[in-house]
């Protein structure tokens, strides 16, 4: 998913109020630059000239402060502020010439008026600032105590897994981007045998995560009344597409293990299924032949059943494995994850999830969540 845009999403996080107090803390700072602009000035100009300079100096300020801060847009207003500010200065330059001001104590007195009116713009930036730092550490505050909530919650939904069931050994491991993520890692073990999913709702963060939720609810539910694979894709994406925010979807690959030693299989929008076969380490490409969740309502959806044999290791991931990106922008790409499976699936689950993810993380930095789970038939 492309990254969000960072300048704009702290603008927008701000409140009014401060927003308010943000720009009349640096309005206030730097509007002091258009008393520093008489000081250097050869005239002695009425005090709403100075005035207008203050005003100009702090509207450079602000422009230059919203370009950074919110959109390049404001680049305009950089260049509307500076130009008038130049035209300003040299008209003020050839109207006043000459000081106005006669004698050293009159000059005393311009001075340590200025100069008070220095310390007041000061002062008065610097309570803003501090208004707006106190807004926004209590606004912060809140929120980090939701987010940490929000984080216990998806580790309680998304725990890491290492388990026995049967003749299948199962370990995995989901990796969150940022405090929530939007993987779903779940296995449920019921009468119609065990069901290994594995789900990547768009973006990551908590609006992902609260959809990941619902969707491991939703499909628990479908799996205690035994429903086949399919049924239960189909019903997910009914539900995805009803609740789901504006641009939101959903992959999704499932595994449902039987006791006769048949494997079901249902994969929509998602990375293809991996089968490392344990008689000669041939790989089998599992792929997707369905629609993401979440994009046609009334979508069709089928599984199809094949047959896992010992020593059989099912690979199954999310792509911010894959999508990973080195210095040069190249991606890992699933066929790297393949060959390392491949080479090590005799080894222990815990050692190729290392391997796995060693590769990965040699490869470039975590940007979306990532999700790896290895299931081996025993």
């Amino acid at each position: 998913m492309p990254a969000p845009n960072q300048k704009l999403d702290f603008w927008k996080g701000l409140s009014f109020k401060a927003r308010v107090m943000l720009s009349l803390g640096i309005g206030c700072t730097f509007a002091t630059i258009g008393i520093f602009q008489d000081f250097w000035a050869p005239g002695a100009p009425p005090w709403y000239f100075v005035a207008l300079h203050c005003i100009v100096a702090g509207s450079i300020s602000l422009s230059w402060a919203y370009t950074f801060m919110w959109s390049k847009k404001f680049i305009t207003m950089i260049v509307v502020t500076t130009l008038t500010s130049v035209v300003l200065g040299t008209w003020t330059s050839f109207r006043f010439p000459d000081s106005s001001v006669a004698g050293t104590e009159a000059w005393q007195t311009r001075a340590a008026v200025e100069a008070f009116a220095c310390m007041v713009l000061i002062a008065l930036g610097y309570i803003f600032f501090v208004r707006f730092i106190d807004t926004e550490g209590t606004e912060q505050l809140r929120l980090r105590t939701e987010v940490n909530l929000a984080r216990e919650i998806h580790e309680v939904l998304v725990p890491p897994v290492h388990a026995i069931h049967g003749r299948l050994e199962i370990f995995g491991r989901s990796i969150a981007s940022s405090e929530v993520g939007g993987d779903l890692l779940d296995v449920f073990e019921g009468e119609h045998g065990v069901v290994v999913t594995v789900a990547d709702v768009s973006g990551h963060g908590v609006a992902a995560g609260t959809m990941m939720a619902m969707m491991k609810s939703a499909a628990r539910v479908k799996l205690m009344d035994g429903a086949k694979l399919d049924t239960l894709v189909r019903d997910l994406n009914r539900v995805m597409f009803q609740l789901k925010g504006d641009g939101m979807f959903a992959t999704i690959s499932a595994l449902r293990f039987h006791r006769d030693g048949s494997v079901e299989i249902a994969v929509a929008g998602h990375l293809p299924l991996l089968r490392v076969r344990g008689a000669g380490g041939e790989v089998d490409v599992l792929p997707n032949e369905h629609v993401p969740l979440g994009i046609l309502e009334d979508a069709s959806f089928w599984s199809r059943e094949i047959r896992g044999e010992p020593d059989d290791l099912f690979v199954l991931i999310t792509d911010g494995l894959t999508e990973v990106e080195n210095a040069k922008g190249e991606e890992l790409g699933w066929e790297r994850i393949r060959d390392i499976a491949a080479s090590v699936h005799t080894r222990p689950l815990p050692e190729i999830h290392a391997a796995v993810m060693d590769a990965v993380n040699a490869h470039g930095p975590q940007a979306d969540d990532q999700t790896l789970v290895l299931v081996r038939v025993r």
